[in-house]
C-alpha cells in the first residue's frame, strides 16, 4: 500500500489504495494538466448524479482523495443523496466561484507551466529511466490544501491547488487568523513561479523516503539531496527559487556562512537529535533567532548548508549518478566526502 503525502503548511502522512488508472496510457513526458477544477465546474447541475459519474470513472483515484480528504463533502460514498445535494452547492457557491474566476484569471492559459513540467520530465526521464511520467492534476481547495502525491494506478500522480498559487492576484495575509499558514515568508512563494518546482519536490521528497538517522545531520543532507536533484531536473531554476529565500536573505547567508558554520559546530547542531532544534534548522520559518542565531539569519538553514554540502560532494564523485546519490545513506560520510568549506566573505 503506498503513502501519498499532502502538503498543507504541515507535512500530513496518510495511506491511500488507489483505483487502476487508464493502461493505455503511455509513458511518454509529454502531458498536459487534467484541470479538474474545470472539469468539476462544468457538471451539468441539471443532472448532477450523471455528470459526476462520468468524471470519477474517468479520474477515480483522485476523485476519492479530493472528497474525502481536500474537500470533504458529507455523503460522499455513505449518502449518493446527501453527496449529489452538497456537491451541487459547492460548485454553485458564490465564493467558491468567485476563487475559481481568480483562478482562471491566474492560470487560464496553463502552456507556460506545462512547459516547464514536460521540460523537467524530459530530465527526470533521463536520470529515472525506469519511472513512469507523474500525471499532473490542478483543483482547488478553498485555501486549505497545496499540493499531495497519490499512487494513481500505475503512476505517481501530482496534484496542486491553484487557489495557493495565485501570487499578487490575492491577498493571502487577509486569511491568516494567528495559526502562521498565511505569514508573509510562506505567501511570498504561493505564485506561478514556484509552483513546478513545488510540485516536483513532491516527487522528489517521496523518492528519497525518510532521512537515514536521526540526527540533524541526516535531515540536512536528505534535503540537500532534494534540493540537488530539483536543480537537476529543472537547471534554470533561480537560488531565490530553489531555496525560496528573498535575494536579501541568500545574500546574508553568502556573507555569514563561515560564522554560521562556525555556530552549527559550538552548538553541536550537526549531532543533535532534539527534535524541536531539528525542526528550526530544516522546516520554514520566518528566521532562525530561537536557535541564537541573528534575527536577520533566514529560516531553514540546514537546507542549504546540506545542498552545499551535497553539491560539494557531487563535484568531487565524477560520474555519480542521480539514483546513486539517492541511494548513497550514510550521511556524515557523505559530508566527510564532500571536503566542504564554506566560504569567507
Amino acid at each position: 500500500m503506498k503513502k501519498y503525502y499532502i502538503h498543507i503548511f504541515v507535512l500530513v502522512v496518510l495511506s491511500f489504495s488507489s483505483c487502476k488508472r487508464d493502461k493505455n496510457l503511455d509513458n511518454k513526458s509529454e502531458v498536459s494538466v487534467i484541470r479538474y477544477d474545470e472539469l468539476l465546474f462544468d457538471l451539468d447541475t441539471m443532472d448532477i448524479k450523471s455528470s459526476f459519474d462520468t468524471l470519477y470513472h474517468k479520474y477515480p483515484a483522485f476523485t476519492d482523495i479530493y472528497f474525502e480528504n481536500v474537500v470533504p463533502l458529507a455523503g460522499y460514498k455513505s449518502d449518493s443523496v446527501l453527496f449529489y445535494k452538497e456537491l451541487k452547492r459547492f460548485i454553485t457557491d458564490t465564493a467558491i466561484i468567485k476563487i475559481e474566476d481568480l483562478v482562471q484569471k491566474t492560470f487560464g492559459n496553463m502552456e507556460g507551466i506545462e512547459s516547464e513540467f514536460n521540460s523537467a520530465f524530459e530530465n527526470l526521464k533521463k536520470a529515472f529511466p525506469e519511472a513512469k511520467t507523474p500525471v499532473l492534476y490542478s483543483y482547488i481547495s478553498a485555501f486549505a490544501i497545496q499540493r499531495f502525491i497519490f499512487e494513481d494506478g500505475d503512476r505517481d500522480g501530482l496534484a496542486f491547488g491553484l487557489d495557493l498559487f495565485l501570487g499578487d492576484n490575492f491577498p493571502y495575509n487577509e486569511l491568516e487568523h494567528g495559526q502562521n499558514t498565511f505569514s508573509n515568508y510562506l505567501v511570498r512563494t504561493y505564485n506561478k513561479q514556484h509552483l513546478v518546482k513545488k510540485v516536483l519536490e513532491l516527487w522528489v521528497d517521496d523518492k528519497l523516503g525518510d532521512p537515514p538517522g536521526n540526527r540533524a545531520i541526516d535531515a540536512m543532507i536528505k534535503n540537500g539531496k532534494k534540493l540537488y536533484v530539483l536543480k537537476q531536473l529543472i537547471p534554470e531554476i533561480s537560488d531565490t527559487v530553489l531555496l525560496e529565500y528573498t535575494p536579501s536573505q541568500l545574500e546574508w547567508l553568502g556573507k555569514n556562512e563561515r560564522e554560521m558554520w562556525t555556530f552549527y559546530i559550538e552548538n553541536n547542531l550537526f549531532y543533535t537529535t532534539d527534535s524541536y532544534k531539528i525542526k528550526r534548522l530544516t522546516s520554514p520559518a520566518p528566521n532562525s533567532q530561537a536557535l541564537g542565531m541573528p534575527t536577520k539569519s533566514p529560516g531553514e538553514t540546514g537546507n542549504y548548508l546540506g545542498y552545499k554540502i551535497v553539491s560539494e560532494f557531487m563535484k568531487r564523485q565524477g560520474e555519480m549518478s542521480l539514483k546513486d546519490l539517492i541511494n548513497y545513506k550514510d550521511s556524515q560520510k557523505l559530508m566527510e566526502r564532500s571536503r566542504f568549506k564554506p566560504q569567507l566573505k
